[in-house]
C-alpha cells in the first residue's frame, strides 16, 4: 500500500476566487490545466499569461515524494495547446534511486499521456539536472523549447534548452526523425477483451523507442478501481529514458492524492526485442510484494 499525501496548505498562498480552478487542476485533472481555465486563473490573479506557470509552481512541487532527498521539484510545461501540466520528482524509498522520477520527466510525461504533441516552454523551481537536459532535448520540439528555472531564492533565468546542452547529442545524430510527443505508433497486433490488457496495449503501441524497438506500456488497477496507464520513452542516450512504469506510477500519483494507494493489478506489455522492461519492475517489487506481474509479449 502506498499513501500519496498532498499538502492542500499550499491553496492558502492564492485568493478564494483562485481556488475552484486549481482544486479541479490537482483533485480532478490530474496536475492538468487546460487553456481556458489558464485565461480564466491569469486574469483572477492579474497576472500576465506568460508567468502564470511560475505562480503554479509551489501547486507542481506539492505532488513530490521524496522520502530520500527531501528536495522538491516542481514543474509546469505549457503545451502548444495552451494547456498546462504539472510533473514533480519521485523517489522510492528502499529500492534503486536510479529509477526515481524527475519532475521533467513527470511533466513531459503528463503532456504526452494527455495527448500533447508539442511543448513551448518549462519552467522549474531548480536547475535541470543533465539527466532531464539529455531527456528534454528528446522531443520534437527541443529546439525551440524555452527553459525557465525560478528558484524560491534567486535569480530567474530563462533560455532555451540548447543553451543549457550544447553541442548535444541526439535523435538526428542516429538518424532518428520524430522525437517524443511526434504522435507515431505501431501496431502490435495484440487482441484481447480485458479492458486493462487493452490500456497496457495502447499504451504500448504509442510508446517512443525507435533506437531498440522496445515498445512498452504498463496498465495499472487499484483495489478501488482506478486504472492508469504509462509508456516507455525512449532516449538516445538510453540511461534518460522513462520505463513504463516509472510512467505509470507518475500519473497514478497526479490522480490519487490524499488517498493509500494498493494496486490489485500490473500488466505490462511490451515487443519481444533484447529489451526486457520486466527486469524494472522487479526492481520496484518491494513497493507491492503480493502483486503478480502480467506480462504479455509481441512478436
Amino acid at each position: 500500500m502506498y499513501q500519496f499525501s498532498y499538502d492542500r496548505s499550499v491553496l492558502d498562498k492564492f485568493p478564494a476566487a483562485a481556488h475552484h480552478i486549481l482544486e479541479i487542476m490537482l483533485f480532478v485533472q490530474g496536475g492538468v490545466l487546460k487553456s481556458e481555465q489558464a485565461d480564466e486563473l491569469a486574469a483572477i490573479l492579474a497576472v500576465d499569461r506568460t508567468v502564470l506557470p511560475e505562480q503554479l509552481l509551489p501547486l507542481a512541487a506539492a505532488f513530490a515524494v521524496v522520502p530520500i532527498s527531501n528536495f522538491y521539484v516542481g514543474v509546469v510545461v505549457e503545451g502548444e495547446s495552451g494547456n498546462c501540466y504539472l510533473g514533480a520528482n519521485m523517489e522510492f524509498d528502499g529500492g534503486f534511486l536510479g529509477l526515481s522520477i524527475h519532475g521533467e520527466q513527470a511533466a513531459i510525461n503528463n503532456a504526452w499521456l494527455h495527448g500533447e504533441r508539442g511543448i513551448k516552454a518549462l519552467t522549474v523551481n531548480a536547475a535541470p539536472c543533465g539527466h532531464c537536459r539529455q531527456f528534454l532535448h528528446e522531443l520534437n520540439c527541443s529546439d525551440r523549447l524555452l527553459v525557465s528555472v525560478v528558484p524560491p531564492a534567486g535569480k530567474k533565468h530563462s533560455a532555451l534548452l540548447q543553451s543549457y546542452l550544447p553541442d548535444a547529442f541526439g535523435p538526428a545524430d542516429l538518424n532518428v526523425d520524430g522525437g517524443i510527443l511526434s504522435g507515431h505508433g505501431i501496431d502490435l497486433a495484440i487482441e484481447t477483451n480485458d479492458e486493462l490488457v487493452a490500456m497496457a496495449v495502447a499504451a504500448a503501441q504509442t510508446s517512443y523507442a525507435p533506437y531498440s524497438g522496445g515498445y512498452a506500456g504498463v496498465a495499472l488497477e487499484t483495489t478501488d478501481g482506478l486504472r492508469v496507464a504509462g509508456r516507455y520513452a525512449e532516449n538516445a542516450a538510453y540511461n534518460p529514458s522513462l520505463q513504463p512504469l516509472a510512467s505509470a506510477l507518475s500519473q497514478l500519483r497526479f490522480l490519487s492524492h490524499g488517498k493509500k494507494v494498493e494496486l490489485a493489478r500490473l500488466v505490462l506489455v511490451e515487443k519481444r526485442t533484447g529489451v526486457h522492461h520486466a527486469s524494472h519492475v522487479a526492481a520496484l517489487q518491494h513497493l507491492f510484494p503480493n502483486l503478480q506481474l502480467e506480462l504479455i509479449q509481441s512478436p
